[in-house]
């Protein structure tokens, strides 16, 4: 038993793996955040564009050396599926070039991997139906060796187990259908056929663990800022991106909220940095405990912050402000509430041709927002929500979670 324990834990340091959350993250892609997929659907994309891009080519060429040394009745037999299999891979090469998305990836994956075993067992059945000398049964061979070359082409896709499983499962089927001896002489040759094929699953399954593993290690550091937990400007960027087309496309709605905390710049001048990023990280806490399920909140620079609501129209966008005014953002060190100056606004009320210029508004809303009091959010058609005295009690309630004033000697306030 000691031996397996130390077998497993060896494995899973070699692929990175030291929390169950990172397990099911090479188990399955549930827990795969929206950056990491369309991440992972790119390489994806990619790669198959690559491999079909090859194969379109490389598939009907070899029908030169099916011609030097196979019968002419078999070579045209031959060319045929090859001519298709090379449109096929042709056409899955175009696909390729669409925006990356992962179910698509998913689905041009499988269909690459299905294209040669499917030529295999054809030819396989077309040869097994002539008599050949020995040069031609060479070259009869190396048909057989398809299955093995696409499996040990998985080993350049960053798959989870399960996807992984999902399409080796068939290719393994095609190598013991046509393996499965016809004499007991030809036992040991199938035996050492299934074998052969297990061990480069077995290597591939390793490679593209691994590689996940480093690409979700590498997204997550350059997608999650560290003081905060929230997304990064870069991966929020990204994500805008995405919704916004999203919504064009769909007609639905999309609000988005830009937050600055207020007078944070004192903070830090009078208190230090240490108990301005106790401030950030609380009130981004509070944030993300908030928002909606499916909402997503973005660092976008300093105390400044960007939450994307999805499907949201301008009243539920209202919503979502009145919980955090309600909830609060935590306690600067002087005890008194944090605030924030908020912008909103929405990709078919305000009819913007972009994402940017979405943010452009929003902020410009902010900006408004700041200039008129501070604590308050400006909307669509100049509508404002207060931060008012009323959320006081609320706040007072969530005093013990907040984080503690700055226990150090402070110094009065500088003037805003």
């Amino acid at each position: 038993m000691k031996y397996l324990t130390a077998m497993y834990i060896s494995l899973s340091e070699s692929l990175g793996i030291y929390t169950p959350d990172q397990l099911h993250e090479l188990l399955s892609n549930k827990q795969h955040s929206m950056p990491i997929s369309r991440h992972r659907a790119a390489i994806m994309q990619s790669r198959i564009f690559f491999f079909c891009a090859v194969f379109a080519v490389l598939v009907p060429t070899w029908s030169l050396i099916d011609l030097l040394f196979l019968p002419g009745s078999i070579w045209l037999e031959l060319l045929l599926i090859r001519l298709l299999s090379a449109a096929a891979f042709a056409l899955l090469a175009w696909q390729a070039r669409k925006e990356p998305d992962l179910k698509r990836a998913r689905f041009m994956l499988a269909g690459m991997l299905s294209v040669t075993p499917l030529f295999y067992l054809v030819s396989d059945h077309w040869l097994q139906a002539y008599e050949l000398t020995a040069t031609e049964q060479v070259i009869a061979e190396l048909y057989a060796l398809l299955p093995f070359v696409m499996i040990a082409g998985l080993t350049l896709f960053p798959l989870t187990l399960k996807e992984l499983l999902a399409y080796a499962t068939p290719m393994l089927a095609v190598v013991v259908l046509s393996s499965i001896p016809e004499a007991k002489s030809d036992i040991s040759e199938a035996v050492s056929t299934i074998w052969l094929f297990s061990l480069i699953l077995g290597v591939a399954m390793f490679a593209s663990l691994n590689q996940l593993r480093y690409m979700l290690s590498q997204v997550n550091r350059a997608s999650y800022d560290v003081l905060t937990g929230l997304l990064t400007r870069r991966a929020g960027i990204e994500m805008l991106d995405l919704q916004f087309r999203l919504a064009t496309i769909s007609e639905n709605h999309l609000s988005i909220l830009y937050l600055d905390l207020d007078h944070f710049k004192t903070v830090n001048d009078v208190y230090g940095h240490d108990a301005g990023d106790v401030v950030l990280k609380y009130a981004a806490q509070q944030l993300s405990a908030t928002v909606r399920k499916g909402d997503s909140v973005i660092r976008w620079g300093g105390e400044e912050f960007i939450i994307i609501l999805p499907t949201a129209t301008p009243d539920e966008a209202n919503d979502v402000i009145a919980r955090l005014m309600k909830a609060g953002l935590g306690l600067r060190p002087d005890g008194t509430p944090v605030t924030a100056s908020i912008g909103v606004a929405e990709v078919q009320t305000d009819t913007v041709k972009d994402w940017k210029a979405l943010i452009e508004l929003a902020d410009h809303r902010m900006y408004t927002a700041k200039t008129s009091g501070r604590a308050r959010s400006i909307g669509i058609n100049e509508t404002q929500l207060l931060w008012s005295e009323s959320c006081a009690p609320c706040i007072a309630r969530n005093t013990a979670d907040a984080p503690e004033p700055f226990s150090g000697s402070q110094p009065e306030p500088l003037a805003n």
